[in-house]
């Protein structure tokens, strides 16, 4: 599989300042939420956090979902 062959990797059209997103963490075992956070994914440090936020998750039996906050 060639990764880099993918929709994502097509350019913007426009550059994006701002995308606001919801992100919500789900405990596996209940599959309740346990933590929602809206961010800006068009900013570079809320991308580093929640690239941090999706580590700790995984690693702590959680799933993490995002959708557009429209």
């Amino acid at each position: 599989m060639n990764k880099r062959n993918g929709p994502e990797f097509a350019p913007l059209r426009n550059y994006i300042k701002d995308f606001k997103i919801i992100v919500e963490i789900y405990d596996d075992k209940s599959d309740l939420p346990i933590r929602t956070e809206r961010m800006n994914y068009g900013d570079a440090d809320d991308r580093v956090w929640l690239g941090k936020l999706s580590f700790w998750a995984w690693t702590n039996g959680h799933t993490v979902e995002t959708r557009s906050d429209a």
